[in-house]
């Protein structure tokens, strides 16, 4: 153990190059070596909103050697909906790096200018809007589902393997909204509208845009949290050689101005801290789903 890691480390990303989780764990990656040891290397798995790289994650060897990029809350509703080959437990929770709300955006020369002009066409063609997002039951979708439920609208969501592709399908016209990451839309610029942004506040990065609760909806309330993972099962000495390690990356001033670049938003939480989080969301995110009618 004495000797962990002697070789590099792998990170599962279970989303194309390039999406919001991608970008912030190449970040990461790239100052793992002087905190670790060893280089940490990337290896991108997409498909089905992440569950193609999570299955992928829960055969491997639990030694320490691939670790994986997690998000909150696919890794916890994805399983109670769906067949998945993990569940919340494949999962040993290492650090959390970062949050990312999510919002609702048209492209700039879209005829919808707020968060009532989409509510209004919806209701007036109901069923023929299409909002693209990440996969089903990830953040982004779980949050178009609570809109439709408060604002009593039908939409027709698109699913994509990751926020890459739905973020290249709203630009090419093919979907007439996207429901995506913070980090993505600050990323976009003028290229797109902000609507609504599923946080309790305005968030700094995008100070004018207003918040799903001011405009009347407080419960869609939504974001995606990110971290890193060892698979259960692996050494307790190898798992806390690890969050010290990501802990004092994760504070590396040159690391969080690049990640400020990014629009990536810091939310750092430890082994402990994380696994409460998780205890407290597995019960929301449960209750949430029966009261929409996903799962009994």
């Amino acid at each position: 153990m004495d000797k962990y890691p002697d070789k590099s480390v792998q990170m599962v990303v279970a989303y194309s190059p390039g999406a919001a989780t991608d970008t912030q764990a190449r970040i990461i990656a790239k100052y793992a070596k002087e905190y670790l040891g060893q280089e940490v290397v990337i290896v991108n798995k997409p498909g089905g909103g992440g569950q193609v790289g999570w299955n992928y994650f829960s055969s491997v060897k639990p030694d320490g050697y691939i670790l994986s990029a997690y998000n909150l809350p696919h890794i916890i509703t994805q399983p109670l909906v769906g067949n998945t080959s993990y569940d919340i437990d494949t999962f040993e929770p290492i650090v959390n790096w970062g949050g990312d709300p999510t919002v609702f955006a048209v492209r700039n020369d879209s005829q919808m200018k707020t968060l009532d002009d989409l509510i209004n066409a919806a209701k007036e063609s109901p069923g023929t809007m299409t909002i693209g997002n990440a996969g089903k039951f990830v953040g982004q979708h779980l949050a178009i589902l609570l809109l439709e439920n408060a604002a009593e609208i039908d939409v027709e969501d698109i699913p994509f393997k990751g926020s890459s592709e739905a973020i290249s399908s709203l630009l090419g016209g093919h979907t007439d909204i996207l429901a995506g990451n913070l980090s993505d839309i600050y990323r976009l610029g003028s290229e797109v509208r902000p609507l609504a942004i599923a946080s309790e506040e305005r968030h700094p990065f995008a100070p004018d845009v207003p918040t799903f609760k001011e405009l009347g909806f407080p419960q869609v309330i939504m974001s995606t949290d990110r971290g890193i993972a060892a698979r259960e099962g692996t050494p307790e000495e190898i798992i806390e050689k690890l969050e010290k390690s990501f802990l004092a990356l994760l504070e590396d001033q040159e690391f969080l101005d690049e990640m400020e670049k990014a629009g990536a938003d810091m939310l750092v939480m430890d082994r402990q801290q994380i696994k409460e989080e998780i205890d407290r969301r597995s019960k929301d995110y449960k209750e949430l789903l029966k009261s929409i009618d996903i799962v009994d």
